[in-house]
């Protein structure tokens, strides 16, 4: 090739290389600004992740949070095991509360007899009643299974029971 055939080429088509020079710099301009944000973010990231390393390494720090993960694992399981052994022990506390007074004689002036009725979760537990007359006062307790009693129950019994069953029916 000639040298004049080539400058010639150049000078008719100058606008054209100029154009396709501006936007190969355009787009070579917005890769960079592309390059550069994603820099930093990145450099963001790294900041975040190692604000609190005192010059260790990387894989020293991830160990360490290894360990605390494991750590709180192992919390975590012994914390499951008392909630398991907490609601075990819940289920046999009393759970169901019923109170009635009454008048237990018609010469004794106000209701000063009562039957409490306390019951688990599984309506296990004891009914105690207190007898006041005007010069005795007999308490004694019935025990419950299973939201019955081997021994008879009084009517102001029954009602506690059923109080603490949430039926309140007398």
């Amino acid at each position: 090739m000639d040298y004049t055939i080539v400058s010639q080429f150049v000078d008719q088509n100058l606008p054209i290389i100029m154009l396709v020079i501006i936007i190969m710099l355009i787009i070579y301009t917005i890769i960079l600004i592309s390059v550069l944000v994603k820099n930093r973010r990145m450099k963001k990231r790294y900041e975040r992740l190692m604000k609190n390393a005192d010059k260790s390494s990387l894989e020293e720090m991830m160990l360490s949070y290894q360990k605390k993960i494991d750590d709180a694992s192992k919390d975590s399981i012994l914390a499951l095991d008392q909630i398991r052994l907490l609601n075990n022990q819940i289920m046999h506390c009393v759970q169901k509360v019923g109170v009635v007074r009454f008048k237990a004689f018609e010469d004794v002036g106000s209701d000063l007899s009562y039957s409490i009725a306390m019951l688990d979760d599984k309506n296990d537990g004891v009914i105690i009643t207190s007898i006041f007359g005007r010069n005795t006062s007999t308490s004694y307790a019935k025990p419950v299974q299973k939201g019955t009693s081997k021994y008879v129950l009084s009517e102001e019994e029954i009602y506690a029971m059923n109080k603490a069953f949430g039926l309140e029916k007398k």
